[in-house]
């Protein structure tokens, strides 16, 4: 029985450690939710606080984002390091830049590597970054081995990677997964803030036009009546007049269906774009098998080759760009002054 009993005072206290866990963590959830949601109201619009009830029309597209973007960083593959000692071992590496002096020279030249590294008086300190590159592919005439045989102009597909771009460098990969994620929440409040201005825009256009033409038309009666009391008014007047009309009348039609920008409408523009934020930005898998010299060998080849399964990221209709995480090590960097002698 005092068996019994104590079993059941133990699943009884571990229930109610976990409930609380769970309470805390969904606290800590909403506290987390609602903080971004005062950063995205900072961003975009601070005037959306004029909207009443404003918090609970944005929480849950606030929290869709966090989710979606927790999930798309989490998609990302571990790291790999960087190093003059990798290009020769590790296929991504080999495959990412064209040598060791281009891959010093790509890290070298990131001001956000330079900035983070100059924090750390350690040589042996190393930091972890996003790498983005273009990817593009083109066909060569190249040479084969087919057998024992070697054959020449060979059409072969050759496979490099450009424009290296560098984000987010934090001490550990897990700070710079977090990184990315806030990366992510404001590239959703730059595509938000692109929409309002774009209404604003849209309609000061409107406005613009509807006060032109209402002075055309006064200026177009003035006239029309001076000729009416001169005995000799003018049919192109009149014709003119009747056009101007017309077309103020289908400016203030448009003009009913752009409401203006005000508060309630910002707040919606960016309750949508952070209720759809795949919309925004994708991620994309993809594999391919190259060789060291960075041709392309089909899956059934016997030739040696390294399989690379890369990641890809598409941010609106731009270019899909390959992504990884790379850790870079300090004492790799190229001096500052060789660095200043590379750009002159």
């Amino acid at each position: 029985m005092k068996h019994f009993l104590d079993n059941r005072l133990h699943g009884l206290w571990d229930s109610f450690q976990h409930n609380r866990q769970q309470k805390a963590l969904r606290l800590s959830r909403m506290a987390d939710v609602l903080n971004t949601l005062e950063s995205v109201v900072d961003g975009t619009d601070s005037k959306i606080r004029l909207v009443p009830g404003y918090r609970k029309k944005l929480q849950n597209s606030i929290q869709s984002s966090l989710e979606f973007a927790e999930d798309l960083v989490n998609q990302i593959p571990a790291s790999i390091e960087v190093s003059r000692s990798t290009f020769a071992t590790d296929p991504y590496v080999n495959a990412f830049f064209t040598n060791v002096s281009d891959l010093h020279s790509i890290f070298s030249h990131s001001s956000e590597i330079r900035d983070f590294m100059d924090e750390f008086h350690d040589n042996s300190a190393q930091c972890c970054a996003l790498l983005c590159m273009a990817r593009s592919e083109k066909t060569v005439l190249g040479m084969e081995l087919s057998g024992h045989m070697l054959k020449k102009d060979v059409l072969q597909v050759a496979v490099s990677f450009s424009d290296h771009r560098i984000y987010s460098p934090a001490p550990s990969e897990p700070e710079t997964r977090e990184g990315l994620k806030h990366c992510l929440l404001q590239g959703l409040v730059s595509n938000a803030l692109e929409r309002i201005g774009q209404l604003r825009l849209a309609s000061h256009h409107l406005q613009s036009q509807y006060q032109m033409l209402h002075s055309r038309l006064r200026h177009h009666r003035q006239k029309s009546t001076a000729g009416k009391q001169d005995g000799r008014a003018d049919e192109r007047i009149l014709q003119t007049l009747e056009e101007t009309r017309r077309e103020l009348v289908a400016i203030e039609e448009k003009l009913l269906h752009t409401p203006l920008v005000t508060p309630q409408i910002v707040l919606e523009q960016v309750a949508d774009v952070f209720s759809k934020p795949d919309e925004f930005v994708r991620l994309r898998k993809s594999s391919l098998r190259l060789n060291k010299m960075g041709i392309k060998i089909s899956e059934d080849s016997p030739q040696p080759g390294n399989l690379l399964n890369l990641t890809e990221v598409v941010i609106g209709n731009e270019r899909p760009r390959v992504v990884t995480l790379a850790t870079f090590p300090k004492n790799e960097l190229i001096p500052r002054t060789a660095v200043s002698d590379l750009r002159c």
